[in-house]
């Protein structure tokens, strides 16, 4: 899998444009505040119609603009697919081959893994974050857990709104029985994915550090996992005190997962250098896990990961992208520290404009937009 053209209009600070990539290395240069991560969200949003930073979709529009639309042909197993995901009139839109489509039917032909130094916070972070992290992470390997997740959230609302307005017993208990479906696939899906990424983040940690503490990972959910029926009975046994507080106080929306080095809470002792670590580490199992699991390599996004590691750890994390199969895109303040195994399709990006760098020694560039 690799994405032989992405391009934009409207979308953020960048100027219209489409560029090409390599199926390899592609290296974004240029300062602060430029739009080298619009450029990386731009793919993420055509990937997974889902915003980055984003708390509302028109935060997504140019200035002065009504819409905007990304663009992207993807290569997969050998065959070219076409995507689109657009903002009009507010509304989110995704088309497949030229033709509009549900999510359902969009997802599929193009995967990405992101890094950004934003997901440094993830082990000291709020739970809210790590549940995101990690609903995104089994997202990208199983698209269905994105309508899992939506149902959940309704029949979530649901309940909520019952409690404040019902006393009935029967009523309850058929809404807590809705709950439960969902909820079910939910910590079904969360614990087996950690469970089967603790290997190869084990593995990625030891390659980006060195002989450090071995790192771990547990699921902590807030309801004992089970049936539906006894998720059901344990909502039930919950209700007077969740009719008190006018909300489910349990349930996936509650749970967290935990980070450790060695027998010790990395929340608590991590270094930032290992918080660092451990976030890219838990990046790196994560393709490793789509490749062994799925047979997939997704593209993988690095916004400016350089400037997040020391020299050390920096180098060592090269090293492992040498051996990496798959298309890699980089955004960097100073593309010295970008160490590529083999010659990048180098770009530079100023006031939302990219261009080309010719790979030539004058170092020309070209406006490819």
């Amino acid at each position: 899998m690799f994405l032989r053209e992405i391009g934009w209009t409207g979308f953020r600070n960048l100027e219209t444009c489409a560029i090409e990539l390599d199926g390899g290395f592609n290296v974004f240069e240029g300062d602060n505040g430029q739009g080298k991560t619009n450029l990386l969200e731009a793919v993420y949003w055509l990937a997974t119609l889902r915003p980055l930073r984003a708390t509302r979709l028109q935060e997504l529009i140019r200035f002065g603009e009504r819409r905007c639309a990304v663009t992207g042909r993807i290569v997969l197993d050998g065959l070219e697919h076409r995507l689109e995901a657009r903002i009009e009139e507010g509304e989110r839109q995704c088309l497949r081959e030229l033709k509009a489509c549900r999510p359902a039917e969009y997802f599929g032909a193009l995967a990405v893994v992101l890094f950004t130094p934003d997901d440094v916070g993830l082990v000291r972070g709020p739970p809210g974050d790590r549940r995101r992290y990690l609903d995104r992470a089994v997202f990208t390997g199983r698209p269905a857990h994105l309508a899992d997740v939506l149902a959940y959230q309704r029949a979530l609302a649901a309940r909520n709104e019952l409690l404040r307005t019902s006393e009935d017993v029967a009523l309850h208990a058929s809404f807590e029985a809705a709950l439960a479906g969902p909820a079910r696939r939910l910590l079904t899906a969360r614990a087996t994915y950690l469970e089967r990424l603790t290997p190869f983040f084990v593995d990625a940690f030891r390659g980006i550090t060195g002989l450090e503490a071995p790192p771990g990972l547990s699921y902590r959910p807030s309801l004992a996992p089970g049936a539906e029926d006894a998720l059901a009975e344990q909502w039930a046994a919950e209700r007077e005190r969740d009719r008190e507080r006018g909300f489910t106080g349990k349930g996936p929306h509650a749970d967290d997962f935990g980070l450790a080095l060695g027998e010790r809470s990395a929340r608590l002792y991590a270094s930032q250098g290992q918080q660092r670590a451990l976030v890219l580490a838990l990046k790196i199992a994560e393709i490793r896990l789509l490749e062994a699991f799925f047979g997939l390599t997704p593209v993988l996004l690095l916004d400016d990961v350089s400037s997040e590691l020391d020299a050390e750890r920096n180098a060592r994390l090269f090293e492992l992208l040498h051996g990496f199969r798959g298309q890699v895109l980089i955004t960097t303040t100073e593309a010295r520290h970008v160490q590529t195994p083999d010659a990048a399709r180098e770009f530079r990006v100023e006031a939302g404009r990219v261009t080309r760098v010719q790979a030539s020694p004058s170092a020309a560039t070209v406006d490819v937009s």
